[in-house]
């Protein structure tokens, strides 16, 4: 796959089957994803692959914890507000989310139920988790969205599927506790990977985009 076709190709998955993605197949994507620039090259990422039963306890705690509506406590805390031109966005892409699912506006089970999943990897048994120090700042938080865009694009270039999602890390002491790691240890994204579906309704949802005389503005 070329690379202007993986990321116009790329589009995130919620609805993974039930296997098992081989260690080498992940060892690979992430191989080449880690060749993804830093300031100074300074590397600042760190990642935990969960698969197996440390996945099964994840998805245990913290589905136990989004289903009773606790709020969690993010190493990076969620926003409370969004802009007016990002809610727009975002409000448009729910909105053709649950009409392409056909679930209506009042469905709030369907709703709650399509929201929980993301605590459940979306059925994948593997997901992949980026976190780095504490002392490192925005900066670094950058580099990390770097390498995930890598990741993204390996996934899909190796015919797998992948959803980035901040849910993942919204319960960091689950996390910290399943990895073994120290409280100086903040995760920024988790990154559900796996064999999907393409005939599933809710693997075939393409977002939109800002038109490009939108965003960019040239000063000649």
């Amino acid at each position: 796959m070329e690379l202007i076709e993986a990321i116009t190709t790329r589009a995130s998955k919620r609805k993974f089957k039930d296997q098992p993605i081989p260690h080498e197949i992940i060892n690979k994507i992430l191989t080449i994803s880690l060749r993804a620039p830093s300031w100074a090259n300074s590397q600042p990422w760190e990642i935990a692959v969960s698969t197996g039963k440390t996945s099964d306890i994840i998805k245990s705690r913290i589905y136990k914890s989004a289903s009773n509506d606790d709020p969690g406590n993010p190493d990076f805390p969620f926003p409370v507000l969004w802009p007016e031109k990002q809610s727009k966005n975002m409000f448009e892409t729910g909105k053709h989310r649950y009409e392409s699912l056909k679930i209506s506006r009042d469905d709030n089970d369907k709703r709650k139920e399509i929201t929980l999943s993301n605590y459940l990897f979306f059925g994948s048994q593997t997901a992949i988790f980026i976190y780095m120090d504490e002392n490192l700042g925005c900066w670094s938080m950058l580099d990390c969205g770097i390498l995930l865009q890598n990741i993204l694009l390996c996934v899909n270039d190796f015919g797998l599927g992948a959803c980035p999602q901040a849910y993942l890390v919204r319960y960091p002491d689950v996390l910290r506790d399943a990895f073994n790691l120290s409280s100086s240890k903040k995760f920024v994204v988790g990154i559900s990977i796996g064999y999907y579906d393409e005939k599933e309704d809710i693997n075939n949802i393409y977002t939109s985009r800002n038109d490009l005389n939108e965003i960019v503005k040239f000063y000649d």
